[in-house]
């Protein structure tokens, strides 16, 4: 029996195609894993965990930026339905929440700087764009125009935020006995019309591009996210998004986690974790102690100031607080607060720290 001809042997998918199509099923299979074992947010962690496990087996899973981008849209539109007009009330109280964080990322920024250049041996602008609790893509393209080591620094902020997305509902479930869904459950009492679904369309295809516009970080989120808070405070809808479009969406916002460690050598990625874990615990036991100083002050409860300080991903952290219940308008616009102070201030901050040194 002879060999096909090339024209009659099955073509296989582009390599691109191939990939994002792994990435996807692998996370789909974790995710209904940790579904059916009812874990917290268990597309969204499941997903994550497979596709990390898939991309440090030397397979190069991908998921396609502008597809994830629409993916994440819904869920910024999803989390702008959290806020009520109770928020414009608690003013003063997220001012004051918002001096803590600022003061929270420039003390944690500066013990991991430290520990990156005289433990862990860092180069000065990998420690200093490592360092810092947020803005993975922009710490990694401004370290690398400034002659830092990007894979370094993608490293450890990728694993950072893998790490505090698996502790977190976890500490919340077991040590606080509080409970964290595998699924968000749908919106009680509420039937949507048409015209709710287009304005929750509108939400995203308007939010997504005008923050692009105007340079916002995290566009994707965050636009969605703003138009839909102000659709739901005006009262023109109460409706949210499917929890089947939600779980698809946390199914590939983990899948893209996952997708970070592709084709980097196992002996970087051992040495980097490590490192990456111990930076992760000083920045979360610095969220303790600041939690235990200041949440009474401010206010805040314990539980919602420690999902602030927790300097995990904008759209997992929220996603965290959304499934608990505990004040997601709150978290999340301090987490959009936290990734805007660390993209805007700190490539600033290091070239006035250069050229001090």
């Amino acid at each position: 029996m002879t060999d096909p001809s090339p024209t009659d042997a099955p073509q296989p998918a582009s390599p691109a195609l191939r990939d994002q199509l792994q990435a996807l099923g692998v996370g789909a299979i974790g995710g209904g894993i940790f579904f059916a074992l009812s874990m917290p947010l268990a597309w969204m962690l499941g997903s994550m965990i497979f596709v990390s496990i898939l991309a440090l087996s030397g397979r190069t899973p991908q998921v396609n930026r502008k597809f994830r981008g629409g993916m994440v849209a819904i869920l910024g539109v999803f989390l702008g339905s959290a806020f009520s007009p109770e928020v414009v009330d608690r003013a003063m109280q997220w001012a004051q929440a918002l001096l803590v964080l600022t003061v929270y990322i420039v003390v944690g920024s500066a013990m991991v700087y430290v520990y990156l250049r005289r433990v862990a041996k860092f180069d000065p602008v990998t420690s200093y764009f490592a360092s810092t609790p947020g803005g993975l893509s922009e710490m990694v393209l401004a370290s690398e125009a400034l002659g830092g080591d990007p894979r370094r620094v993608s490293l450890v902020h990728t694993t950072r935020v893998l790490l505090i997305v698996l502790i977190i509902p976890f500490w919340f479930r077991l040590a606080m006995d509080l409970d964290v869904p595998s699924m968000m459950p749908p919106q009680p009492g509420v039937v949507p019309e048409v015209r709710d679904w287009l304005i929750l369309v509108a939400c995203a295809v308007i939010g997504w591009p005008l923050a692009r516009i105007c340079r916002i970080p995290a566009a994707a989120l965050v636009g969605p996210m703003v138009v839909s808070a102000v659709a739901h405070l005006l009262g023109l809808t109460y409706v949210t998004p499917p929890p089947v479009l939600v779980a698809a969406g946390q199914l590939v916002l983990g899948a893209s986690v996952g997708c970070r460690f592709a084709g980097t050598a196992l002996s970087l990625v051992w040495k980097t974790v490590r490192i990456a874990f111990v930076t992760t615990l000083m920045l979360l036991g610095l969220a303790v102690v600041t939690v235990l100083l200041v949440s009474d002050l401010i206010g805040a409860t314990p539980e919602a100031m420690a999902l602030v300080l927790s300097p995990g991903g904008l759209a997992e952290m929220s996603l965290i607080a959304l499934a608990l219940g505990i004040d997601t308008a709150f978290v999340s616009t301090m987490h959009v607060f936290r990734i805007a102070i660390v993209v805007i201030l700190a490539p600033g901050l290091y070239k006035l720290f250069r050229r001090k040194a």
